[in-house]
């Protein structure tokens, strides 16, 4: 597939827009945002035409609500690519945007970066990753993380995967899995997340892939506990933190089997409608402190409990048995005798 752009005898304008903000900018932002983001870059670059534009205007032109163009320029002054100049000294009132040059903030920050990585890390410049591209190796990690990204890497993640590499001396292998690891399995496209990852297997000592893959399989698996946890709740979603510390706590805590926590669920569904992990908690923790450590530990704790139940109402029976023995003039009698006292 390839593109061919038309040509046109009329000139009815252009609105130039920068390689850098559809590259790196575009893809993770929210549709909204880019159509104001484009439509103010409009504005700005004919001011002659649009001299009195506001954000009214650009609410009515893109039928959008004014509340979602100020959190487009919130959004777009985080990321670092637009500045508010407010026409007064309250930050409530009204303001205007300046559009910073992408070029200018490229090269401020990777030709002269001043990457804050940690005492022990080196900064990495983009000399440092075109030197590194000459490796075939590096060069073929790149092309990977670019197709399982499903888009080029920015300058700023492409240096991050510099310091995986130099400074943690991460096995590209080792990189490329945590990738795949977060998207695939995790589902997530984040350079923030693959971080995370890459820093709690440093720090856990995976350094080849055999390690890898032995630190994966417990993983995988406890993973798949909280899965079938969360479908016999009718839940089909990854656990939050807080349950997955709830989870860890059963399965490492107090060694709970998985059929015991299944039962749990069963129970709180039997007591309540639409019961919280913390609620099916109390009754795991219960059964923990009453020394239960089976499903027929539980079964015979019902059995004790119904039995206790039956002997108790065999007790009030047998209290009453002997008064139906009498007829109603021997019950006059017994009355009688006890009024004489």
């Amino acid at each position: 597939m390839h593109f061919i752009l038309g040509k046109t005898s009329i000139d009815l304008g252009d609105t130039p827009i920068e390689n850098i903000f559809i590259d790196d900018f575009m893809p993770s932002a929210d549709g909204t945002y880019v159509k104001v983001y484009l439509l103010g870059y409009k504005y700005a670059t004919h001011p002659e035409q649009y001299a009195n534009f506001s954000n009214a205007n650009i609410a009515r032109t893109l039928n959008i609500l004014l509340s979602d163009v100020i959190k487009a320029w919130d959004y777009w002054e985080k990321r670092e690519i637009v500045k508010k100049h407010y026409l007064s000294g309250d930050k409530s009132g009204d303001f205007a945007i300046e559009f910073l040059n992408l070029k200018q903030l490229y090269i401020d920050n990777f030709c002269n970066p001043e990457i804050k990585t940690g005492s022990s890390r080196e900064s990495y410049t983009p000399s440092d990753l075109t030197e590194a591209m000459k490796d075939r190796q590096i060069n073929e990690m790149f092309h990977t993380i670019q197709q399982l990204m499903c888009r080029p890497l920015n300058p700023t993640e492409s240096l991050q995967c510099l310091e995986w590499l130099y400074d943690l001396k991460m096995p590209q292998d080792i990189i490329i899995e945590a990738f795949k690891y977060s998207i695939e399995k995790r589902g997530v496209k984040s350079i923030k997340y693959v971080n995370a990852i890459i820093n709690n297997w440093y720090d856990s000592g995976i350094n080849s892939m055999e390690k890898l893959q032995e630190m994966l399989e417990v993983t995988d698996k406890r993973y798949s506990l909280y899965g079938k946890i969360l479908k016999t709740m009718g839940l089909s979603r990854n656990p939050s933190k807080k349950e997955k510390e709830i989870m860890d706590k059963w399965f490492d805590e107090y060694k709970m089997p998985v059929d015991m926590i299944i039962k749990a669920c069963d129970t709180a569904y039997m007591r309540i409608t639409n019961p919280t992990l913390n609620y099916i908690d109390g009754i795991v923790s219960d059964w923990y402190k009453n020394e239960m450590k089976s499903v027929k530990d539980v079964q015979a704790e019902v059995l004790e409990h119904r039995s206790k139940l039956k002997g108790k109402k065999n007790k009030f029976h047998n209290f009453d048995q002997p008064m139906l023995k009498y007829t109603k003039e021997q019950l006059d009698q017994i009355l009688f005798k006890k009024k004489s006292l």
